[in-house]
């Protein structure tokens, strides 16, 4: 086993393409093929499938996909044994998508000037399943927008109680002081595992007993562009409409609930990425 061989294994989960890993590695796409099946003959295992042209992991891939980052940071590591000083390695950090656009910029970028070295990895999913990745090693770090965590295998950093807010279509001068608009135009929001989304729902069912037609739509910019063009409301971090609001596309709603929606920052009690943890800690605790 070589180590260009788990470079180019983490490539492809990186990229999703045997073809982009060839371009970036400066490989042809039958040398990534070789590597593979020689690291597969290695392993004994097979580590990818296809279906619809699209690359699969299989189970023997995603066990591997923890222990290739150790290894790759220990080589990164032992390559930059003469810099003592120097913090290196790569950083796996898994959030959700209203914090990835509207908090973590100012972060990583505060982050990347006082650790150069030190590469990012940043990846996009429901807060639950970005928790699961942490608990798997497969994230160092994880943001979610959650009530209260309780864990026992997690040290959880509270960032605070984030303001929320429920919109309608600038253009919409309609009186919202009637509960039932709930029931007469879409609800527009993301997954189901949204904590924000279920806060809402809750709220609607338990207080009044109604229950929202909902929009599904999978991005925060996609949900803003439908509510702003009449379609119906949504209930989103303020963070994310703050520009909306600002410019009059998006109008704030009165909508009585208890928010209980926290920004958290969770690592594990046990890393082996515990220096350039606890420094992303301290940066984003600034």
């Amino acid at each position: 086993m070589e180590i260009r061989q788990l470079i180019t294994f983490r490539t492809i989960v990186d990229t999703g393409s045997y073809t982009k890993t060839a371009e970036l590695l400066g490989y042809t796409q039958s040398a990534v093929s070789a590597q593979v099946k020689e690291l597969e003959n290695e392993l004994s295992a097979k580590l990818f499938d296809y279906s619809h042209r699209k690359i699969i992991l299989l189970d023997a891939a995603k066990r591997l996909i923890p222990l290739t980052e150790q290894l790759l940071d220990d080589y990164q590591a032992i390559q930059k044994i003469s810099q003592t000083d120097t913090l290196s390695g790569t950083l796996n950090i898994a959030a959700p998508e209203s914090l990835t656009i509207y908090k973590l910029p100012k972060i990583i970028s505060a982050f990347k000037n006082s650790y150069p070295d030190v590469q990012l990895q940043i990846t996009n999913a429901s807060c639950k399943f970005n928790q699961k990745k942490l608990i798997d090693g497969e994230a160092d770090v994880a943001f979610m927008m959650w009530p209260e965590i309780h864990s026992t295998v997690l040290v959880d950093y509270d960032l605070g109680l984030q303001d929320m807010v429920c919109v309608v279509s600038g253009a919409d001068k309609k009186d919202y002081d009637d509960i039932d608009f709930v029931s007469k135009f879409p609800f527009v929001i993301n997954e189901p595992d949204c904590s924000y989304r279920n806060q809402f729902e809750r709220t609607l069912w338990s207080e009044f007993h109604l229950r929202p037609d909902i929009m599904e739509l999978w991005s925060i910019g996609a949900i803003k562009n439908v509510v702003a063009s009449g379609v119906g409301y949504s209930y989103l971090p303020k963070v994310t409409v703050e520009q909306e609001l600002s410019d009059g596309r998006l109008r704030e709603i009165n909508f009585p609930i208890k928010n209980e929606i926290h920004a958290h920052m969770l690592m594990r009690k046990n890393s082996r990425k515990q220096k350039l943890v606890e420094s992303f800690v301290r940066e984003t605790l600034k």
